[in-house]
C-alpha cells in the first residue's frame, strides 16, 4: 500500500475524518505527495498553499493500493498516468522532487485515512521551486496584490 499526504484546511479536519477527502468542484482529483524519507519533499507544498490565505493546515495521511492508477508530474505541467507505487518510485528517483505532485482521480474514503496531524510551518517553497534567491518575474502592482510583503516587490514606474 502506497502512503500519501494531502494538505487541507484545519477547519475541515472533522469533516475529512468523518467523510474522507473529496475531489472538489472542478478539480481533477485529490492532490497529494508520497510519504518519503526526505521531510522537505513530503511537506513541500505547505508553504506555497499558505499563500492562499489559509492560516492552519493539517496533513492527512492516507494509503491506497499500489496498483491504483494515479497521475504524477510537476505542477502546471501535463501529468503522466501511472500506478501509485510507480509514482512513489518517481519521487524517489527524481533528482529534484520539488514541485512534483500526485493526483488521485477519485475521493479518498475515511477507511483509507491513517492519521491527521498539524502541517509543519517552515518547510517548502513559494511561487515555484526554482524561485529561491531570484527576483520576481513581474513587479507590477496587479500581480502581487494582497500577497505577503507585496509593497517591497512592487515597482512604481
Amino acid at each position: 500500500m502506497a502512503s500519501f499526504i494531502h494538505l487541507a484546511d484545519k477547519r475541515h479536519e472533522p469533516l475529512i475524518v468523518r467523510n474522507g477527502i473529496g475531489k472538489g468542484k472542478g478539480r481533477e482529483g485529490v492532490y497529494a505527495v508520497p510519504v518519503l524519507p526526505q521531510f522537505e519533499l513530503t511537506h513541500q507544498w505547505a508553504r506555497e498553499l499558505r499563500r492562499r490565505g489559509i492560516r492552519s493546515f493539517v496533513c492527512v495521511q492516507f494509503r491506497i493500493p499500489d496498483d491504483e492508477v494515479v497521475s504524477v508530474g510537476r505542477f502546471k505541467i501535463e501529468k503522466l498516468t501511472t500506478t501509485a507505487s510507480e509514482a512513489v518510485a518517481a519521487f524517489m528517483e527524481h533528482t529534484d522532487g520539488m514541485g512534483l505532485e500526485v493526483i488521485v482521480p477519485r475521493r479518498i474514503l475515511p477507511s483509507e485515512i491513517v492519521r491527521v496531524y498539524p502541517a509543519p510551518r517552515i518547510t517548502g517553497w513559494r511561487y515555484s521551486p526554482e524561485a529561491k534567491g531570484k527576483p520576481p518575474y513581474c513587479r507590477c502592482k496587479f500581480c502581487h496584490r494582497g500577497e505577503i510583503r507585496a509593497q517591497s516587490l512592487i515597482r512604481e514606474d
